[in-house]
């Protein structure tokens, strides 16, 4: 892989996992997971973003900053959603259940289909 393709993947994965951290450590970004579920799945898909980043890079060439940073940046979410975990609902109120469920499926099913590719095939 060129520097291109690992510069676009690098700023993808801060970009994703620096979501998941100020979406939950931030008071303006916290409306974006108001429940439990919400969190979870910001938190799977920063998880799958860190699987994608160490598939995808060329480690031996790549500053270790830029495998540092992302793993911090979903410690330091993981740490904010523990924190706010017991005050949130487990679903919002706003969205019908159904629409939850499928939404929770469908994210699932697509984080691990993007494992399994690059992981096992």
């Amino acid at each position: 892989m060129s520097w291109i393709p690992a510069v676009v993947v690098g700023v993808i994965a801060l970009f994703t996992t620096g979501t998941f951290a100020f979406s939950v450590w931030t008071e303006k970004e916290a409306r974006r997971t108001r429940s439990r579920v919400d969190l979870l799945i910001a938190a799977l898909n920063s998880v799958v973003v860190l699987v994608v980043l160490h598939q995808l890079l060329p480690w031996s060439s790549v500053p270790v900053a830029l495998w540092l940073l992302p793993v911090l940046l979903v410690a330091a979410g993981v740490v904010g959603a523990v924190l706010r975990w017991p005050g949130l609902p487990w679903l919002r109120p706003d969205r019908s259940r159904r629409r939850i469920v499928a939404d929770v499926v469908l994210e699932v099913v697509v984080a691990a289909a993007v494992v399994v590719v690059l992981v096992v095939l």
